[in-house]
């Protein structure tokens, strides 16, 4: 099995990150890592590479062929237009790890509305063992 990683480190206006990609045949994963507010200088580049690959939590992806379509040329330089003008996600590594970051939101929304409707029902069930407690006969 033939693995390719590529490492890409992407400045988002405050801090430095390092996205690292691993491309299989059948997978496609990706992990970011926030490096800092300066410049990362090189030994700490490859001393993330050397010594803590192994730690990186890669998110996988199913591994789809893209479809090409043939497009008229003015279309197509309308479209290029109109992604020039967006100021969206740019490369599909960071699409991934924004699907990531929207998995784990609702992850913690689930889990936490869950701890809510427990901590609901226990106080429940304690102010209706506080009434049966008051109306019990002497």
């Amino acid at each position: 099995m033939v693995i390719k990683s590529c490492l890409t480190i992407v400045f988002d206006g405050a801090f430095y990150k390092a996205i690292f990609e691993q491309h299989t045949e059948h997978t496609y994963a990706v992990a970011q890592l926030t490096l800092g507010t300066s410049e990362p200088k090189m030994p700490l580049i490859l001393n993330l590479v050397n010594q803590h690959y192994n730690e990186l939590k890669f998110h996988e992806v199913d591994h789809q062929p893209l479809k090409i379509k043939s497009l008229s040329p003015k279309k197509a330089q309308r479209l290029a237009r109109k992604a020039i003008q967006q100021n969206g996600i740019s490369t599909k590594a960071q699409l991934e790890l924004q699907k990531q970051r929207e998995e784990a939101k609702k992850l913690r929304k689930r889990v936490h509305s869950q701890q809510v409707k427990i901590t609901k029902e226990e106080l429940f069930l304690q102010k209706q063992a506080k009434r049966q407690a008051k109306h019990r006969g002497h």
